[in-house]
């Protein structure tokens, strides 16, 4: 990446297609021993005439013999060298690349180049062409090919022909569907359910049963501070050491673009969550055609056919929804002004359609100064972040190109460029940046509940009736409860409902045993319903949580056993399920979503300990463990904070108080812990109005709680009460919808009679309570 203002990223630009001509990559050295003649033949250098005849030369490696041009280098990285595999020049490079290259930050632009690399002994040769990124990939027994082109593939394709490799086969990037749309779909619930795999046979749970992992939230690309890019993604032994002893927390990362110079082997899912939950935040960038080259012949199609590949990568890194990748556009002069801005504007909407905000990086002279020009006149869509490079040395994101009120805590500012630098004995070569992103998750149902807020306020309540029959009712800000209706579902467990940002989805059991889901669009219409029967007989009732990608983890306590259960939908995927966690259950499940992408389920353990598992960025499943507390007279209660803290409630086994155990981050678990009362119910903690309440059903069949607000340090001090809420007569435990922790709380429970009654609360004043359906 080059940047620093107009004159100092074009001045670069140049630089870098000067390099394109040929020569050893720096820091190598040539190997003659691979090399094993020269001949003169027609194999044509895309950078010549095609009638031009070129000579050529015979490279052998692990049995194949490649005709190249004699004028490349053949740079042999089997020594283990730190020198850089660049594609802005012609090569060919032999071996696997050090997992430690020393790259220029600058590099930008492709040419025809080749890196061949060990592979399976056991393959079947497969060539592909992605013409969007200029790349072409070879697997055939023993090696693995990665090469680069500028404008005309036929070169490699000789190269490629002259060992006997196959011809590749175009495979143009395509997005299976828009992901950005709120939630998955009613009709991809039921599609995926026909997919799932496995059924309860055993009493031994499989715990390596095959499910992917959910897709990294976007939180991770949302920081405040310094970061710096590179033009290769490090080792993880050199990103351990930066976070260990640099000033730094956030890294520019190339995801691929015709015009990504620098060999990424380091750059998979696994790293990119390794280094999520290591605590580094990410800067995805896309390097495509440039206007400064002469790249943009059809802008428009370009920006979309770019934003499509992008999208692409993005997902096979893990990259959920809703994350910025940001689009590399060097410096470029006036006469391509206005290509370059259709071509972004084009980057800009697909990526929107395609479930992805948009980043542009360009150079504060042009690229940011057309976008902030631009700004507020309609004529092309704005990115929601901008990248801005301007070399001022000033850790700030000002910038006299941009206007105030523009891009609010949504600028990067790279102000430092071509610096090397070393922390804990590693040394990269980086541009230096800061940072000012503030990108909120979306909201949806982070803890087990039978009643969801959304996001306007309103309140979609599910609950069993009479028969089993499910029923629905709705309350709306300022209109009030609406009469209650009943669905055509019949359930034999108590509902467990979720927000997915689009739907909602309430799960149930039924009468043969069954996982059963109904759909329903805000409002109450359900959209679709249908039958889990991959996921076998199930135990308890089922417990449901949702990511803010539209992630569903189903979790339940088996049938045939008394372990953990769970099911998992994923946006685009479908169902897949079941997969046993483990454990002895003596409860059912209670499941929290605290940091997005975090997940833990706890329960009453057969020892009466409060156990738990845990699944966080790496998307791993933990083994059950048991905290160490207890023991417990019911089952546990759980609530979540989004800077990552856990509560956990529970009745006190021989006695009638309320017991906590609580996690900080930084900190570890605490507990047990005393909170008093007089409990005659299981607890129901909920987080809402910006405190987190525990409610139960006191002595003489009263509604008691205890408060404590957020922020105020998780301690015995913080917390108030236990108070009687006053709202009437409770005939059993009582539960409350679950919503965004700034939200007012609504609390339901069954009064004389098996009527249905609810309250909402603020601060500490309850409103009137009122009667439901029967």
């Amino acid at each position: 990446m080059v940047g620093g203002g107009l004159a100092v990223a074009a001045c670069c630009a140049l630089l870098s297609l000067s390099t394109t001509s040929g020569g050893p990559a720096a820091g190598h050295a040539v190997p003659g021993a691979v090399v094993v003649g020269a001949a003169s033949a027609g194999l044509a250098d895309a950078r010549m005439s095609p009638a031009e005849p070129v000579r050529l030369k015979t490279v052998r490696y692990r049995g194949y013999a490649f005709r190249v041009p004699a004028s490349w280098p053949v740079v042999d990285d089997r020594s283990g060298s730190r020198g850089c595999v660049r594609f802005d020049q012609h090569a060919v490079y032999l071996g696997a690349v050090s997992g430690d290259e020393f790259c220029p930050s600058w590099l930008l632009g492709t040419t025809e180049s080749i890196l061949i690399q060990p592979g399976p002994a056991h393959v079947i040769r497969r060539s592909l062409e992605n013409p969007v990124a200029r790349q072409i990939t070879v697997r055939a027994p023993g090696i693995t090919v990665f090469a680069t082109f500028d404008t005309d593939p036929t070169v490699i394709y000789q190269i490629l022909a002259s060992a006997s490799l196959p011809a590749p086969v175009v495979a143009v990037a395509s997005p299976s569907q828009p992901v950005g749309g709120g939630g998955p779909s009613a009709r991809a619930h039921l599609d995926g359910a026909a997919t799932m795999t496995g059924q309860v046979r055993s009493r031994v749970p499989r715990r390596r049963h095959p499910m992917a992992a959910p897709a990294l939230p976007n939180i991770v690309a949302s920081f405040h501070g310094l970061g710096f890019d590179a033009c290769t993604a490090p080792s993880r032994s050199t990103m351990n050491a930066w976070r260990q002893h640099s000033p730094y927390q956030a890294i520019g990362i190339y995801v691929g673009g015709a015009d990504r110079a620098c060999a990424q082997p380091n750059l998979t899912q696994s790293w990119v969550r390794t280094q999520a939950a290591a605590g580094w935040h990410f800067i995805p960038l896309y390097a495509g055609p440039q206007a400064a080259f002469g790249e943009l012949h059809a802008a428009a199609r370009q920006g979309k056919a770019a934003a499509q590949d992008a999208a692409v990568q993005m997902h096979a890194l893990g990259f959920g929804r809703r994350t910025p990748v940001y689009y590399d556009m060097e410096a470029f002069g006036p006469k391509v002004r206005a290509s370059a801005l259709r071509f972004l504007s084009a980057w800009t909407v697909e990526l929107h359609r395609l479930g992805y905000l948009s980043g542009i990086y360009s150079s504060s002279d042009s690229g940011i100064a057309a976008l902030s020009w631009e700004f507020s006149r309609k004529k092309y869509a704005m990115p929601n972040i901008v990248y801005d490079a301007l070399w001022n040395g000033r850790a700030t994101t000002r910038d006299r190109n941009l206007r105030s009120g523009q891009w609010h805590h949504r600028r990067i500012h790279q102000f430092s460029g071509n610096v090397t630098q070393r922390f804990g004995g590693r040394t990269i070569n980086i541009d230096q940046d800061f940072l000012d992103v503030h990108i909120r998750p979306r909201r949806t149902t982070a803890q087990a509940t039978s009643a969801v807020t959304l996001p306007d306020g309103s309140v979609d309540l599910f609950y069993r009736a009479r028969a089993g029959q499910l029923w629905f009712d709705r309350y709306v800000p300022k209109v009030g409860w609406a009469k209650a209706r009943q669905t055509s579902a019949v359930a034999s467990s108590i509902p467990s409902v979720v927000w997915t940002g689009g739907s909602v989805d309430v799960f149930y059991k039924d009468r043969a045993g069954h996982l059963r889901i109904a759909t329903f669009s805000p409002g109450g219409r359900m959209t679709a319903h249908g039958t889990l029967s991959g996921m076998g007989i199930i135990g308890s009732a089922p417990r449901a949580v949702a990511q803010p990608d539209g992630t569903i983890d189903v979790f339940w306590r088996g049938s045939a056993d008394d372990h953990l259960w769970h099911g998992q939908y994923l946006p685009g995927s479908g169902w897949n399920g079941p997969q046993g966690l483990g454990g002895a259950l003596a409860s059912g499940p209670s499941p929290v979503v605290s940091l997005p992408g975090a997940t833990t389920v706890f329960w009453e353990g057969a020892d009466k300990a409060l156990w738990w598992v845990h699944r966080g960025l790496l998307g791993r499943w933990s083994a059950p463990r048991s905290l160490g507390m207890g023991p417990l007279g019911g089952p546990p209660q759980a609530t979540a904070q989004e800077d990552g803290g856990i509560q956990v409630y529970w009745h006190g086994s021989g006695n009638s108080k309320v017991w906590e155990g609580f996690y900080r981050p930084g900190s570890g678990w605490r507990g047990p812990r005393d909170l008093g009362g007089e409990v005659q119910s299981v607890p129901w903690p909920a987080t809402a109005d910006g405190t987190v309440r525990v409610l139960w059903q006191g002595s003489r069949h009263k509604l008691d709680y205890l408060r404590h607000r957020l922020g105020q340090g998780w301690n015995s001090v913080g917390w108030q009460g236990p108070f009687p809420a006053g709202v009437g007569w409770l005939g059993s435990a009582p539960f409350a919808s679950v919503g965004s922790p700034t939200s007012s709380l609504a609390v339901f429970w069954l009064g004389r009679q098996g009527r249905l009654w609810t309250a909402s609360v603020t601060g500490a004043g309850w409103s009137k309570a009122t009667k439901l359906a029967g």
